[in-house]
């Protein structure tokens, strides 16, 4: 038996530009949420379609916890839904309005492929459209629709791993460039080559983590929450990014600066370990600071904070005078015949997608390919390996390099095994580096070395599914370099190999997030990746090309059998 009770709304002053010290709302105190009778039909249809979308959320929120970048959802989602808990008038409503109907069409139109894919990606965001929807359903206590409140649900959906990379890449190099600036103003006598600053004592590799990316992630998600607490004009949401992007920035050359200052001047190595961390989150703080003194300077801009209605009570009419307390006992099927066609489909649809995804699930078998951490490796070749393989090869000399978080080669990775040696009268680079989360685009690591690709091609190979990738580069003083590589997973398997056609382009980086990859779900390291590297005056001729992808296609083959077989070996051992 849940009893209804009428609770009696405060009244509300309209509220002007606030000072400096004064927030531009005043939040009302919370009190204690009764479900009224007539409230019954919305609690129903919104706990229906939450139980349709329910089992899409636990693999995919599995997921985002795997994943550093990814870690602050839990304090998203406790914002978003706080926020709403806290201004909306304690009265449910059914889906009203054109565009929170839409949001459920597409949110179900989101969910039926993902049932059948078993893609939580795609039912993550049938889940953000079906929060848009509640939220634009709900009115809070100044009449006003809560629809504002899911701008940051945007920082929910995890962003393709190639593009991620991109930024990356981009970061490391903004990062070294503005730490090397800040080390001359300091006098610090060092030498930046790339994203390495080489100091006098020792070389600072600025890496993948160190790239700020996380902060960049982390910072966004701070902006957007600041903004509708704050109730600022959606006009000025690429505002908001593009400053929480610079103090990112901003933030992270500021530890990548201390660390190389501790280092010169104090002879302490907080590269890694417990202090690293600490510094990281100061910086952190540091930026999140600037976005709140950005977020006041924006409060004095006359209109971009929306006032709150003068008549309260003429746009929301008062809670006490809906109903009597009269009590009230919950009954599903009292609420369910209550629902009009479009309600009574929506839900009933959203309830066969969940369902079919829990039995899809449990009747799939579970990926067992090993993983390892992403500076660990998950292959060991051994220094003749290469000129065991039977392809036309000149070794001249092999280099390991296992310092995950030392100077190292971009282009490398964090562990790689590289051989010098020749194909024909061609010399280059076999390179095999590891681990990677999935295919990782190696055009990527040469761009950002100030290489210009003008070209990038696939090469089908005969009983082989997966091609081989050629990309042509040319660099400012005329050398012209081709890049010739493909990737194995820890099983054996080769990983899907993504065009470049401006098709593939754009599909490429969402196929593995729409078909839960295993990268994109683990968080692990699973693949290696292998490049022949050459360089030359002239641009290179169709047979060298033809003759590198042979050797690659042969180099690929033997070690999918080796790991393969070593995958069978650990398995057949239990």
């Amino acid at each position: 038996m849940i009893e209804a009770h009428s609770p009696t709304r405060e009244s509300t002053e309209p509220f002007a530009a606030s000072s400096a010290s004064e927030p531009l709302v005043r939040e009302e105190s919370v009190r204690a949420f009764v479900l009224h009778r007539r409230d019954h039909a919305a609690a129903c249809f919104w706990g229906a379609v939450l139980s349709g979308v329910l089992p899409f959320l636990v693999k995919y929120c599995a997921a985002m916890w795997n994943q550093d970048l990814y870690q602050y959802f839990p304090f998203l989602l406790a914002a978003v839904f706080g926020l709403a808990y806290s201004r909306f008038d304690h009265r449910l409503s059914l889906p009203n309005g054109f565009w929170a109907c839409f949001a459920i069409v597409l949110a179900v139109g989101f969910l039926v492929p993902a049932a059948a894919l078993q893609s939580s990606w795609l039912g993550a965001i049938g889940f953000i459209l079906l929060t848009y929807s509640f939220l634009a359903s709900q009115t809070g206590r100044d009449g006003r629709s809560l629809a504002y409140l899911a701008i940051p649900m945007l920082m929910f959906l995890r962003a393709p791993l190639l593009a991620t990379y991109t930024v990356m890449n981009r970061l490391q190099l903004i990062t070294t460039d503005m730490s090397s600036i800040f080390l001359d103003v300091a006098g610090v006598l060092h030498n930046q080559s790339t994203n390495t600053i080489e100091l006098v004592s020792k070389n600072l590799f600025v890496a993948e983590a160190c790239s700020g990316v996380q902060s960049l992630f982390t910072v966004c998600f701070l902006s957007l929450v600041l903004l509708v607490y704050r109730r600022r004009s959606l006009a000025v949401v690429p505002v908001y990014l593009v400053f929480a992007f610079l103090f990112a920035i901003a933030g992270n050359v500021i530890r990548v600066t201390a660390i190389a200052l501790a280092e010169e001047w104090f002879r302490v190595d907080i590269t890694t370990g417990f202090h690293h961390e600490v510094v990281g989150y100061l910086c952190l703080a540091i930026a999140a600071g600037m976005l709140v003194s950005f977020d006041h300077l924006i409060g004095l801009v006359p209109g971009l904070t929306p006032r709150r209605q003068q008549n309260v009570a003429a746009a929301t009419p008062v809670l006490g005078a809906r109903e009597t307390n009269e009590p009230a006992e919950f009954s599903v099927a009292r609420s369910v015949r209550d629902f009009n066609r479009f309600q009574l489909i929506s839900s009933g649809l959203a309830i066969a997608c969940g369902l079919a995804m829990v039995v899809r699930y449990s009747m799939s078998e579970p990926d067992i390919r090993p993983v390892v951490a992403t500076d660990k490796v998950l292959f060991e070749p051994s220094p003749s390996f290469l000129s065991s393989v039977n392809a036309p090869l000149r070794v001249v000399s092999h280099e390991v390099n296992r310092d995950a978080h030392g100077n190292r080669n971009a282009r490398h990775g964090m562990n790689s095994d590289v051989w010098t040696c020749g194909i024909g009268s061609q010399s280059g680079q076999f390179v095999l580096s590891q681990p990677y989360m999935g295919w990782h685009e190696l055009t990527i690591c040469y761009k950002v070395q100030g290489w210009k690709m003008t070209s990038r091609a696939t090469v089908a190979v005969a009983g082989e599914r997966e091609p081989v990738v050629v990309a042509d580069f040319d660099s400012e003083d005329g050398v012209h370099g081709c890049l010739v590589f493909s990737g194995v997973n820890s099983n054996g398997k080769l990983p899907r190999t993504p065009g470049h056609s401006p098709y593939s382009r754009v599909l490429s980086p969402i196929y593995p997030l729409v078909m839960d990859d295993f990268a994109e779900t683990s968080g692990s390291a699973q693949t290696l990746m292998l490049q022949y590297w050459m360089i030359q005056p002239q641009p290179f001729d169709a047979s060298a090309k033809q003759a590198a992808v042979d050797a690659m296609v042969k180099i690929r083959r033997r070690i999918a059998e080796d790991i393969g077989q070593k995958f069978q070996d650990a398995l057949s051992q239990g």
